[in-house]
């Protein structure tokens, strides 16, 4: 749970807390100013050391150290002020707190661990920071805030070790949050840079994971969560104006879930579920563009491209207006969308699909569904208004197809086992339609020029067609059976 200390709540603690000095310990004390409050606890402490200068009116600081040689290190710069640091069991941690100007406020605390470190730095008004080690071994927290009204908090809890949370903010009315639970060299990295962003993080019980979030702009928001997972990694970085990016991978191992987005009003969600070797990889740029994606199962990887405006992605059983997904073990997918409101469906289920789709131009639209194992389709639509519908069911199948002009549609069944299916389309208004069924089944189709329209239909074995047409409005019709 995460704990913010306001500047009455510090000073109420300072007040109550008793002034006792362990033996051998050290206490350094300077304060300037009106109403400034000072306060040190150091118990069975042998050689450790607390130092805290207040400049200014109004401060509140407070230090407690206990069965340790610590350092604490604490020292305030302006007005309305409020420390409090404190180590329990803790041995050779240390706890270094800046403050300037006012109306900030810090808190940090280690428990039972060793050799961790908590820096803590602000400078501005309005700031506020949370910083908390339990359990933790050669563990760092290190927060920096510039400007006004940020707030960073900092969790590393139960019996982790060498885990790194860095939280650096310059702007006004960012937050960020980061938690480690039970992680070992686990790190986590924000930056923020502009006004209103907003970060949140969370890895559980894995091994190696490794977190990163980087923006900057205005009101830009990244929530990313990690749980039992080993050497998984997640990592959002936007540039640009509310934009929302989100990660989430579960159980599993090796996962890398990553979205970078540039321009304003972008938004990418990134689930991968009990997944071994899972990646994902989403970069949008523009304005308005939507991605929704989630895996489940083994080796999957997605790797999708957006430039320009309004273009989506839909590939998750529970986000989006299409409903899709990877499902099983082994699928990959290639998503290239350019241009101006495209659209790709996408849905694999099975054993090795593969899917590569490529969109340039403006509202093309790809529906896409892979079922069984070892499907595969290669399809580019460029221009305007072009559909691609591909059902693949059965085993081993292929398609590859193209279509170049506007208001294009291609229509691709496949439902059995080792079909080939060759599509092509240059004009505009042509209709290519291709039904496989049975196994060994090879379709050719060629259109050049307009509304021109080809039916396949072959459902049984070893059974080829071909059709070409060129010029306007023709008609052609195979049936195999």
């Amino acid at each position: 749970m995460f704990f913010k200390l306001t500047p009455v709540a510090a000073a109420v603690l300072v007040l109550v807390t008793g002034h006792a000095m362990a033996a051998n310990s050290v206490s350094s004390q300077y304060q300037n100013g009106t109403g400034n409050t000072a306060d040190v606890q150091q118990i069975d402490a042998a050689q450790a050391r607390v130092q805290q200068v207040q400049i200014g009116d109004g401060n509140d600081t407070a230090a407690f150290q206990q069965g340790t040689n610590s350092f604490i290190d604490q020292q305030q710069n302006g007005d309305r002020n409020g420390a409090y640091g404190e180590q329990l069991q803790e041995v050779s941690s240390t706890i270094t707190q800046r403050q300037t100007d006012q109306r900030n406020n810090t808190h940090a605390s280690q428990s039972g661990g060793n050799n961790n470190r908590i820096t803590t730095q602000q400078s501005g008004t309005g700031n506020m920071v949370f910083a908390y080690q339990d359990t933790q071994a050669g563990s760092t927290i290190t927060t920096n805030q510039a400007g006004n009204n940020n707030e960073i908090t900092a969790e590393q809890l139960f019996g982790g070790a060498n885990n790194t949370s860095q939280i650096t903010q310059r702007g006004d009315a960012s937050q960020a949050f980061s938690e480690q639970v039970e992680h070992f060299n686990g790190q986590i990295l924000i930056n923020q840079d502009g006004t209103g962003h907003y970060a949140y993080t969370d890895q559980r019980y894995g091994l190696g994971g490794s977190i990163s979030v980087e923006q900057f702009g205005q009101f830009n928001t990244a929530q990313m969560f990690q749980d039992t997972q080993i050497d998984s990694h997640s990592s959002i970085s936007q540039t640009g104006n509310f934009n929302e990016g989100v990660v989430d991978q579960y159980q599993g191992a090796a996962n890398i879930g990553a979205v970078t987005q540039w321009g304003d009003r972008n938004a990418a969600s990134v689930a991968q579920y009990n997944v071994t070797n899972s990646s994902t990889n989403v970069s949008q740029n523009g304005q308005d563009n939507l991605h929704f994606s989630s895996q489940a199962g083994t080796g999957h990887s997605l790797t999708a491209v957006a430039t320009g405006n309004g273009n989506k992605v839909n590939a998750s059983e529970f986000e989006g207006a299409k409903l899709g997904g990877q499902f099983g073990n082994g699928q990959t997918a290639f998503l290239n969308q350019n241009g101006q409101a495209n659209s790709i469906n996408l849905t694999q289920k099975g054993l090795g699909n593969l899917s590569n789709l490529k969109q340039d131009g403006a509202r093309n639209d790809a529906t896409v569904t892979q079922d069984n194992n070892y499907n595969e389709l290669y399809f580019e639509q460029n221009g305007s208004d072009n559909i691609l519908i591909a059902d693949q069911r059965g085993e081993n199948n292929y398609a590859q197809g193209s279509s170049f002009g506007s208001g294009n549609t291609t229509d691709i069944t496949q439902s059995g086992t080792e079909n080939r299916s060759y599509t092509s389309q240059d004009g505009d208004g042509n209709i290519a339609t291709v039904k496989q069924a049975d196994s060994y089944n090879v379709a050719y189709v060629s259109q050049a020029g307009n509304t021109n329209m080809a039916n396949v239909n072959q459902s049984a074995t070893n059974q080829a067609a071909s059709i070409t047409q060129v010029g306007n409005a023709n008609q052609a019709t195979v049936n195999q059976r």
